[in-house]
């Protein structure tokens, strides 16, 4: 049953960020969530820019999503302590502050944040990577009010623009644009890099080059073959990066399908909502016309070691900080180029030590290393004990 309600409800604080038992949330709060609030928060919500998404804050909820096992970094993660996981691996920067790989998405969600900003929520059972937003839109259905916009960022992703804000700004756009349903990121890859890794959008060009329309998706490819599939006229295929905003409108309608069907969007029993099914199912409802895919030229996901030191390579040009104020800014690149000098690394008072092997590995830095830990197997790490 649709549920018509006309009444206004209240802006509330709409920035979730969710984490789950494995990864320790109480950890995550104190350590991560907190320390952001503190350091980096504040500057960030005083830019300017932020008062352009003053309207468009009071109907949306963001995400960000860092309720995963961590299974690819927990290693490197103990270094930091028992309760540590790949989210709150810290580097340290200058006048006491650490970076954490989840500020990167924190950051890009501060223009939604309003009065407290930041808040917690703790996912006790792995349910699927749509599980809170489905959680929160259920509430607003029980409640007779209508449903928000959903913006979901993972935690582990980290992007790189030319222009500040320039990825909110493109979610703001599809928000106020009455044409549309649903907005994606994605990142042009070659077809080999995406097999069994990476979700895969088919396209359809616009007229503008960093645009186009959403006409398909695959969820990790299993072969080349289906991958090549997926490719643009130049060869490549556009990675889903895991960030999307689903309008109101779609998830009222999402909603009303999973109320006919609990498994509507179900990657499996175990994961009832999953949102790569629920992507498919708008695209496949509204057509291409209405879901646009903006695409980002630097992007990783930064969620095992060596995805970690390619960041710090990014963080020292500069990458991934166009959000975040001048000051920290600066300071976050200005520590990474000075402590980090291409070949070592030493995160904190943790052994982490990343290595150049030049001979085996052509010129690529991996991490090597890790100091007085009984660690054997990284998964794409050579440790030697």
């Amino acid at each position: 049953m649709r549920i018509n309600a006309m009444q206004s409800s209240p802006a509330f604080k709409s920035v979730y960020v969710t984490t789950s038992t494995k990864n320790n949330g109480d950890y995550v709060e104190k350590e991560v969530i907190k320390p952001f609030k503190k350091n980096f928060q504040p500057a960030i919500q005083d830019r300017p820019e932020c008062r352009d998404f003053d309207q468009v804050k009071k109907s949306t909820d963001f995400y960000v999503l860092g309720a995963g096992a961590g299974s690819r970094f927990k290693e490197l993660a103990a270094t930091q302590g028992e309760k540590a996981n790949k989210i709150s691996f810290a580097l340290p920067l200058t006048n006491g502050k650490n970076l954490h790989m989840l500020d990167i998405a924190m950051a890009m969600s501060v223009p939604f944040a309003d009065g407290k900003g930041l808040q917690r929520k703790n996912a006790e059972v792995a349910r699927g990577s749509f599980a809170e937003v489905y959680d929160n839109a259920l509430a607003l259905r029980k409640a007779g009010k209508p449903q928000k916009n959903a913006v979901v960022c993972c935690g582990d992703n980290m992007f790189h623009t030319d222009k500040p804000f320039e990825l909110d700004y493109f979610v703001k756009d599809v928000i106020e644009d009455p044409t549309k349903q649903m907005g994606l990121i994605g990142v042009e890859r070659d077809p080999q890099e995406v097999v069994g890794k990476f979700g895969v959008l088919k396209v359809v060009p616009t007229e503008k080059d960093d645009v186009m329309q959403l006409d398909g998706f695959v969820e990790k490819p299993k072969t080349l073959e289906i991958a090549r599939e997926f490719e643009t006229p130049n060869g490549k295929c556009i990675a889903n990066t895991g960030m999307f905003v689903i309008k109101a409108d779609a998830m009222e309608w999402l909603m009303d399908r999973i109320e006919e069907d609990p498994m509507f969007i179900a990657k499996n029993e175990a994961e009832p909502y999953d949102f790569a099914a629920a992507c498919t199912k708008v695209q496949e409802e509204y057509g291409k016309d209405k879901c646009d895919v903006k695409l980002v030229q630097t992007w990783e996901d930064a969620g095992d070691p060596e995805a970690l030191y390619r960041s710090i390579e990014e963080f020292q040009k500069g990458n991934f900080l166009s959000n975040f104020a001048g000051v920290d800014r600066d300071v976050i690149q200005h520590s990474m180029m000075r402590d980090f000098d291409g070949k070592t690394l030493l995160a904190s008072n943790s052994a982490l030590s990343l290595y150049e092997d030049a001979v085996a590995h052509s010129d690529a830095f991996v991490p090597e290393y890790i100091k007085g830990l009984n660690i054997t197997n990284i998964e794409g790490v050579d440790v030697v004990v």
